[in-house]
């Protein structure tokens, strides 16, 4: 059997529906709609008997997993494994929360290793991967340190999910994450993508046997210049386990690759320390955002740091809760002077434009943020409220609805819209 795109998003279509229905409201930052057709039709039609998931965050892609895995009716065993055991948009839940409460008791086998790395549980997942999905840090090298890691342990011809390809065309990523992306392009032999464009999950087939050349290829994907540091000693363990596998020569390949461009990922070492003070200030000011000397912090600040979007950005949103407008708008153009294609900056300066009845200014604004990042929910919000301002109520009605399309089940998006409808 040729397995297609087309045959897997086929296949787990209806699957991916019925879930959807059942999804717990409190989960987000999960694979999307688009994606689960081929997840979950890729694990029908492989009818895998180990799966291996790497980020597992509330587990909603987990209950996609051991759902088909489930509906496939044979012996099988899920695996999951993250670096944090808290959820990581709510600290209160475990991660993994979603499968204990989708699925209390379950006909397969499945085991959560939480805490830490992949390369640090191989004992425990065993060989014989028949399908693994790589969906942790997106920053490269982590996609390739993921798979390095798993590599010993896949079968032949098994698939690798890899997820989030295409992050870095998002402008608020900076063109950054770029490391799902390079490891799917990268590949030579059978693989797939979902049809949605730009597509975020995709699938290769490995080969069915690793040969100098397969190394070579990955060696050389990792030498791409990485965007995050690295702990030497996962690197080490990492470069260890390929001399143990594939020769001691391909061992001493990849160590020295790790140390060269982890290395050259030092060298930004004072643009991080920059960005984590900003940030690190700004989680202190929004803890008081009422505060006349938290907000002289953060102008302060400005000082030292005269061309950051972020801080300007959070300013005006500090002075705007606190109505001072006109002082939230000269912050604001500050702040998409120097981040001119971040979307969220330029979509809040046309809101505040639209509090001060610059229209025509608060359109252009709020139209071009849309232009850069289509997908985000309060973009649409925001232009539908300045469009019923201007007397265009079906161009509110229309955004209002794409708003609550983009973010479902969100009551005070409903609500508008309906405001909106019943005014007709």
């Amino acid at each position: 059997m040729v397995i297609t795109s087309d045959l897997c998003e086929s296949m787990g279509l209806n699957s991916s529906q019925a879930m959807l229905k059942k999804k717990p409201t409190w989960i987000a930052g999960n694979i999307s709609e688009f994606d689960q057709p081929l997840l979950i039709g890729l694990t029908k039609l492989l009818k895998p008997k180990k799966v291996v998931e790497i980020g597992v965050a509330s587990g909603w892609s987990g209950c996609l997993l051991i759902e088909a895995l489930s509906q496939n009716g044979l012996p099988a065993q899920y695996v999951g494994i993250d670096l944090s055991s808290k959820y990581y948009l709510d600290s209160s839940r475990d991660t993994g929360s979603a499968i204990l409460e989708m699925f209390p008791k379950v006909n397969i086998g499945y085991e959560l290793l939480l805490g830490s790395h992949a390369i640090d549980n191989l004992k425990e997942i065993g060989n014989g991967i028949d399908l693994a999905f790589i969906d942790g840090d997106h920053r490269h090298p982590w996609a390739i340190l993921d798979f390095l890691s798993l590599l010993p342990n896949l079968s032949p011809k098994s698939y690798v999910l890899i997820h989030d390809l295409n992050l870095s065309t998002y402008p608020r990523h900076e063109q950054t994450n770029r490391g799902p992306k390079y490891l799917f392009e990268c590949w030579p032999f059978d693989k797939i993508h979902s049809s949605q464009n730009l597509p975020m999950i995709g699938a290769v087939k490995m080969p069915e046997l690793i040969d100098n050349q397969f190394l070579t290829l990955i060696l050389n994907t990792t030498c791409t210049p990485w965007e995050t540091n690295v702990d030497q000693a996962i690197l080490n363990k990492i470069s260890a386990s390929i001399g143990l596998h594939y020769g001691e020569i391909w061992g001493e390949k990849f160590s020295n690759a790790f140390h060269k461009m982890n290395v050259g990922a030092y060298n930004n070492h004072a643009d991080n320390i920059e960005k984590d003070f900003i940030e690190q200030l700004i989680q202190v000011v929004s803890r008081n955002p009422y505060s006349s000397s938290h907000l002289a912090m953060l102008e302060c600040a400005t000082l030292v740091y005269p061309d950051s979007g972020r801080l300007y950005h959070h300013l005006s949103v500090l002075k705007y809760r606190n109505n001072d407008v006109e002082e939230a708008i000269k912050f604001s153009l500050n702040a998409v002077k120097f981040s001119k294609t971040n979307a969220h900056f330029i979509s809040f300066l046309g809101e505040l434009y639209c509090a001060t009845n610059e229209l025509a200014e608060a359109e252009r604004c709020l139209v071009s943020a849309i232009e850069l990042q289509e997908d985000v929910a309060i973009f649409h919000y925001r232009l539908a409220h300045l469009y019923e301002k201007s007397g265009q109520l079906k161009d509110a009605i229309f955004s209002a609805r794409r708003a609550c399309e983009l973010l479902p089940n969100n009551s005070h998006f409903e609500k508008y819209f309906n405001h909106l409808s019943s005014s007709l």
